[in-house]
């Protein structure tokens, strides 16, 4: 079953005052457009300049993922045992999950975790990550603390890497809410990099190579 979007929910408003600027010529597009799978895509908006990418072998489209800026909340946790000092532990280096950086305020009560407070968010979370701590850094030793995360923040700092067995396919045209993915994208013409969604620094080069048709230039 191909993927499909929702283009009659109700109407919310777009942004879409650089989609000319980022977008310089366009001389050629995937004809009749594609529905893009937007699984795992958390922010609302997909805006003109993003890469798009496609599973090889597949008439699957998406979005380049990007990263997360971070976590906002966790779930339950599972409390562990053996942690043998109690007391609270400041900024704990989080381990576990798609991402980065994350750090938390730990409470050890009667050698359990007793309570878990993020205090740096990290980057490149997920929804459903399954973290946890060094025991080295919460009472010297122990095991089985584990938490979830529930929600990560719904802006995106950067592009992610570029998932196993898919290729760059384009750029896409013009803004468009994740709710509804249709897109109109780009396999010929003009983009300029530096008006981008994101920084293109990193996979510039991999992407012109994938798509010699298109001239990154910036204004």
């Amino acid at each position: 079953m191909g993927t499909t979007a929702n283009l009659i929910n109700d109407q919310e408003q777009i942004i879409t005052g650089k989609d000319s600027v980022v977008i310089v010529d366009n001389l050629q597009s995937i004809r009749g457009g594609r529905t893009l799978d937007v699984t795992g895509f958390s922010p609302a908006v997909i805006n003109a300049g993003h890469v798009i990418i496609k599973k090889d072998g597949e008439d699957v489209y998406k979005p380049m993922p990007v990263k997360s800026a971070g976590i906002e909340s966790l779930g339950a946790h599972a409390a562990g045992s053996g942690y043998t000092n109690d007391g609270t532990y400041t900024d704990v280096p989080l381990t576990g999950g798609a991402g980065s950086g994350a750090k938390a305020t730990i409470v050890v009560a009667s050698n359990a975790v007793s309570s878990v407070t993020i205090t740096t968010k990290g980057t490149g979370y997920k929804v459903g990550d399954i973290l946890s701590a060094d025991a080295a850094n919460i009472g010297t030793s122990g095991s089985g603390f584990q938490v979830a995360v529930t929600s990560v923040n719904s802006e995106a700092a950067s592009y992610d890497s570029l998932p196993a067995s898919h290729s760059y396919a384009g750029i896409l045209i013009a803004s468009i809410l994740t709710a509804k993915p249709f897109a109109g994208i780009l396999v010929r013409g003009t983009v300029n990099p530096n008006a981008a969604p994101f920084s293109m620094t990193s996979i510039l080069s991999a992407v012109k190579t994938a798509l010699p048709l298109i001239d990154f230039r910036a204004d």
